[in-house]
């Protein structure tokens, strides 16, 4: 959990004791009440929230705005849903744009808010092209936070200077580098997959890669079968790691916040995980050494051998909220220039045009690029897909790089799952 490391107004502990909640609020002053909900912030990212917090409500009297967060892989999956539904929902939250933002939608919980953007003057702050890809069946429905890739191949890069490894261009590249580590005694792949999306977007970035862009969408959107012959291929190569030693072995049993400490203590070579990763080494471990090379191509593979996998988030305001104006208001402190640098500095950029330009961290920076030059973008399963297919193929995964099943196996039963959805 996130150690707060400055004093904060006050903090709470909310649904099932682990989302922490900042600021206050009482049933005389609850009409004024903004909440806001988000993921875990970080060490970097949180000071700049309390001073756009500070600064909205010294400059709206009376306001109050409470600031939920909880931890990432609970906020994903049942955290969220339930504060949705709870009595104090919030007026705006940290959402994936795509099937999930769609969803939030069909529920009533988000809608058009494309006038309240305009007339606040908050459209204004942002690039040109940035609200494309947060729209809800042709409407606006989300303010833009920035585009992540999740799943790059960070790398330690003193230990491959330090064995003479050149970061890998192939598939075959790869497996050469691992079988170098695994004879000194590195851990090629260190991976924490308790929660089974961090395998779930490496394994199906890889097997769209094999099987191709088309028929991943196609089977992830239940119109092809998940256990044809294209995806088991592709969940086979994945597997296949593991089979050969190159994955640590605890892969299933720990987080994906605990592969990131591994990573960093320079316990392997290599950790795939999303651009995120830049804010947590930045907070952890300033002196690391990293990089990362996107997935390298796979012979044969029917898919863009140079695709990346990608989410936009941003967040959704509450259609049930009768306080859009004022969330407008609390966006437009959080992102005006100063703020927007700071966040940046942390390793999240914004869409802004204040930061047109601007320096950028470098690893930042190469993520942007890499989004930029991108022609083929692949949706992760859980964020661009229905949540229950991309369990059942999750769980696939988990299975095959687990070594409790083969991938022809794991996947028939990820069939009879996706078959029984109807």
């Amino acid at each position: 959990m996130l150690k707060l490391k400055k004093q904060i107004a006050a903090i709470a502990i909310a649904l099932l004791g682990l989302g922490v909640v900042t600021g206050c609020s009482s049933s005389d002053n609850a009409d004024k009440v903004l909440r806001i909900a988000v993921p875990s912030l970080g060490d970097a990212e949180l000071p700049v929230w309390e001073a756009a917090k500070a600064s909205y409500e010294a400059a709206h009297e009376g306001w109050t705005v409470e600031l939920i967060q909880q931890d990432d892989d609970l906020y994903s999956t049942v955290g969220l849903p339930t504060l949705l539904n709870g009595k104090n929902s919030p007026d705006a939250y940290f959402e994936w744009a795509g099937a999930r933002l769609n969803q939030r939608v069909a529920e009533g919980f988000a809608g058009d808010i494309s006038s309240e953007i305009e007339s606040s003057g908050l459209k204004a702050l942002f690039n040109d092209g940035a609200f494309a890809g947060y729209d809800s069946g042709g409407k606006l429905s989300m303010i833009p936070r920035t585009r992540d890739v999740t799943n790059v191949l960070w790398y330690n890069v003193d230990m491959f200077t330090k064995n003479g490894v050149t970061p890998p261009k192939t598939w075959d590249e790869l497996n050469a580098a691992c079988a170098k580590f695994k004879a000194a005694k590195i851990n090629c792949f260190v991976q924490g997959n308790k929660d089974l999306w961090t395998v779930g977007n490496w394994g199906g970035h890889i097997i769209s890669r094999v099987a191709g862009e088309a028929l991943y969408a196609e089977t992830l959107q239940k119109s092809k079968p998940m256990n044809g012959p294209e995806f088991v291929k592709g969940l086979t190569v994945l597997a296949d790691l593991a089979k050969n030693g190159y994955v640590n072995e605890s892969v299933n049993s720990i987080a994906d916040n605990e592969a990131a400490s591994l990573f960093f203590q320079g316990k392997a070579a290599f950790h795939p995980i999303g651009s995120w990763l830049i804010g947590t080494q930045q907070s952890q471990a300033p002196k690391f050494k990293m990089d990362f090379i996107n997935l390298p191509s796979i012979a044969g593979g029917a898919g863009d051998q140079n695709s990346i996998m990608a989410v936009y988030t941003g967040y959704a305001v509450n259609a049930k909220s009768t306080k859009k104006t004022e969330v407008m208001d609390f966006f437009k402190e959080l992102y005006n220039a100063e703020n927007a640098k700071k966040i940046a500095e942390s390793g999240t950029v914004l869409l802004l045009k204040s930061l047109a330009g601007g320096a950028l961290d470098p690893l930042a920076a190469k993520i942007n690029a890499l989004l930029d030059r991108a022609t083929v973008v692949v949706a992760p399963p859980d964020t661009g897909f229905e949540l229950p297919v991309a369990d059942a193929l999750n769980a696939a995964q988990a299975e095959a790089i687990g070594g409790k099943s083969d991938p022809q196996t794991a996947l028939d039963a990820a069939q009879k799952k996706v078959a029984a959805l109807g």
